[in-house]
């Protein structure tokens, strides 16, 4: 059964809403390391990573939302990663095990 597609909006405005002093970036790029772990095929330590960050960002009010981004992250790391706006240095990290895993090639 295919995973429909999270916007990461509401995501965004949590982390702004919960970062202080600065923290909205090292969430963000929480966020999208775990999208990389994803791509590379480690699918249990990107969930495990995405569940401490919810924990964090406050999972039992959101269950349903981050239920929802965690099924599907499979499926969607790439577009995720892109979206919620990292450092340039994650992005290029999973931009190559992206084009490397859609050419055939291993890390």
């Amino acid at each position: 059964m295919a995973s429909r597609r999270q916007s990461l909006v509401r995501l965004r405005e949590i982390i702004e809403h919960h970062s202080q002093n600065q923290t909205d970036m090292p969430f963000r790029n929480m966020f999208a390391t775990a999208c990389y772990l994803s791509v590379i095929g480690e699918d249990r330590a990107a969930r495990k990573q995405l569940k401490s960050l919810f924990d964090w960002l406050g999972w039992d009010n959101r269950r349903t939302y981050f239920s929802a981004i965690l099924e599907s992250l499979s499926e969607f790391a790439p577009e995720y990663a892109s979206e919620i706006a990292a450092n340039q240095e994650i992005n290029k990290l999973l931009y190559r095990a992206e084009a490397s895993s859609s050419c055939g090639g291993k890390n």
